[in-house]
């Protein structure tokens, strides 16, 4: 198919939907994530097959605020508190679970990573893109101003759960975390 007509198709379709705004942000996140991403939060970031099957539950994990620990040989993973690694002394007189009775396999591993949740300055990063990227005007001004004010987390997280975008940011964030995991894959390897 020539280039003019793929262009002229494409062109059809956003002239149909240029009214419907929901459409109109499906396809531009669309576009971001898939066919053009921008470099900072969505860049295309290639790792070596092996380990792309794990780059999901890594993201699920430091997104749970769990410390996530990869063993590059076998590919097995590993998921501790974050709480256990800071303070173990306070961990187990919550939970009565200490290192050693946890029977942890990483310490034994040789060759070994590990992926820490992210703090919340890059927390906040995220809903600063996710809010940037929103083309409904009204939506994205009460994140924004979400954002702005006190407690913005639980304010970001309240308008969005109720809102006809609440997929797309489950989306953007796991495609964020899972771009980040690898940057950080990438690094050790």
């Amino acid at each position: 198919m020539a280039t003019q007509q793929l262009l002229d198709e494409i062109l059809q379709i956003l002239h149909s939907v240029k009214e419907d705004q929901n459409k109109l942000q499906q396809i531009l996140l669309f576009l971001r994530n898939e066919v053009y991403p921008e470099q900072e939060e969505s860049e295309i970031i290639e790792i070596p097959e092996k380990y792309k099957k794990v780059i999901p539950g890594i993201a699920d994990s430091i997104d749970a605020g769990l410390v996530c620990f990869l063993n590059l040989d076998t590919l097995e993973t590993e998921d501790i508190s974050q709480s256990m690694i800071e303070d173990p002394d306070d961990f187990e007189a919550i939970t009565g679970e200490s290192f050693e009775t946890l029977d942890l396999k990483n310490p034994n591993w040789d060759n070994c990573i590990s992926f820490e949740p992210l703090d919340s300055h890059d927390s906040f990063k995220i809903m600063e893109y996710f809010a940037d990227d929103i083309m409904d005007n009204s939506f994205q001004n009460k994140l924004i101003n979400a954002l702005s004010h006190k407690k913005p987390f639980a304010n970001f997280k309240a308008i969005v759960e109720n809102s006809h975008c609440r997929q797309d940011w489950f989306d953007y964030k796991t495609m964020w975390l899972e771009n980040h995991v690898k940057k950080l894959l990438i690094w050790e390897l």
